[in-house]
C-alpha cells in the first residue's frame, strides 16, 4: 500500500490532488486540521477480499442514511480506518467517496455559514446568581475558580461561591480551598431550606457563582431545585461543555441541559485537542453564544475570552 500526506487550503483541492496522484481508488485514511490548513494521509489500497468489501459497504450505507446523523461524524471516522486496507472497485469505492465527502464537507465547510462573530457573548458575568452547570468531568470547578478570579481581582466585585456538589466525595473540597485562598466566602446548599435562610447573606454580594453536581439528572430534588433557580430573571445560567467529547456526548449534555435555561457556552479542555474540529461542531449544530473557553489547569490564567479563540477560526474558514 502506497500512502501519502497532503497539505491543502481545502478538502476539494485535497481531493483533486490525491485522484491525481494516487489514482480514482485512492482512500482518504485521516483529515486534520491545522493553522490554517488540512492535513489529509491518503494511501492506494491493498487487497482484501470480497466478502470484506460488501459488509464495509453494506456498513456503510446503513451507517449513513442521514446526512445530519450526528454519530454519523464518528462512524465515519472508523469508517475510514477500515477502508484504507481494502481494494474496491473503482466503480464501488467511488460511490462511497462520494457518499463520504457528501457527509464529511458539511461538518467541516458547513462552519462557514455562521456568522462566527454573532456566537461571542462578550458581556458575561452581569447577573447576580451566576449558575455553571455541566456533566461530570467537564471542568466546572476549575472554571468557576477562574470565574471567581476574574470577578473579584479584575472586576473588583464583592463575590462568594455556593455549592450544591456535595454528592462527590471531595467535590467541592478543592474549590472551597481555592475560595479560601482568595479570601471569597463559600456556602455550601444541600436543599432549598438551606438555600432560603442563606437568601439574607446572600443579599450583600454583587455575584454568587453557584457549582452544581454533574450528576444532577441522577437527583431529582436538586433537578427541581435548579430548575427553580435557573429560571429567576437574576440568573445567568452558564454550561460547560469539554472539547474533548465525543460529538454524540456533546450532543446529548446540551440537550438535557438545555431545559436549564442555558445563557452561553464556556468551552473547556482547548488544549487538549490538536484541531478545531469540537468547535466547528458546535458552531455549526448549536445557537448558543459562547463567552470562554479555557486552555489548562492554572488559575486564573489559563482562560480566554471566546473573541480571542474564535476569531483564529474566522481567519481559518475565510
Amino acid at each position: 500500500m502506497k500512502m501519502k500526506k497532503y497539505f491543502v487550503r481545502n478538502l476539494q483541492e485535497g481531493w483533486m490532488l490525491i485522484r491525481e496522484e494516487l489514482g480514482e481508488n485512492a482512500i482518504i485514511v485521516s483529515i486534520k486540521e491545522s493553522d490554517g490548513q488540512f492535513e489529509i494521509i491518503a494511501a492506494s489500497p491493498g487487497k482484501n477480499t470480497q466478502k470484506q468489501k460488501n459488509h464495509l459497504y453494506e456498513r456503510f450505507k446503513k451507517s449513513f442514511k442521514d446526512e445530519k446523523d450526528i454519530s454519523g461524524y464518528e462512524k465515519l471516522i472508523d469508517l475510514l480506518t477500515k477502508l484504507k486496507s481494502i481494494d474496491l472497485p473503482d466503480s464501488l469505492l467511488n460511490e462511497i467517496q462520494d457518499e463520504i465527502f457528501k457527509i464529511y464537507i458539511p461538518v467541516v465547510e458547513g462552519i462557514k455559514k455562521v456568522n462566527i462573530s454573532s456566537r461571542i457573548e462578550r458581556t458575561p458575568l452581569r447577573k447576580k446568581y451566576i449558575n455553571i452547570l455541566g456533566n461530570i468531568s467537564s471542568g466546572k470547578s476549575t472554571t468557576i475558580a477562574k470565574l471567581a478570579s476574574i470577578l473579584n481581582f479584575e472586576r473588583e466585585k464583592k463575590i462568594a461561591v455556593a455549592s450544591f456538589d456535595f454528592y462527590k466525595v471531595g467535590g467541592s473540597e478543592g474549590l472551597k480551598r481555592f475560595a479560601e485562598m482568595m479570601h471569597i466566602p463559600f456556602f455550601f446548599i444541600k436543599n432549598e431550606k438551606e438555600l432560603i435562610l442563606y437568601k439574607n447573606a446572600f443579599d450583600e454580594y454583587e455575584h454568587i457563582i453557584f457549582d452544581t453536581p454533574g450528576n444532577i439528572r441522577n437527583l431529582p430534588e436538586i433537578e427541581k431545585l435548579m430548575t427553580f433557580i435557573t429560571s429567576s430573571p437574576e440568573a445567568e445560567n452558564i454550561l460547560t461543555i469539554p472539547l474533548t467529547k465525543k460529538e454524540t456526548l456533546i450532543d446529548k449534555d446540551i440537550r438535557y441541559f438545555s431545559k436549564f435555561n442555558i445563557d452561553h457556552l464556556i468551552l473547556t479542555k482547548y488544549d487538549e485537542i490538536e484541531t478545531f474540529n469540537p468547535i466547528y461542531f458546535i458552531l455549526a449544530h448549536y445557537d448558543y453564544k459562547i463567552s470562554y473557553i479555557t486552555n489548562g489547569l492554572e488559575v486564573p490564567q489559563d482562560i480566554k475570552t471566546a473573541d480571542e479563540i474564535l476569531s483564529r477560526i474566522a481567519e481559518v474558514i475565510d
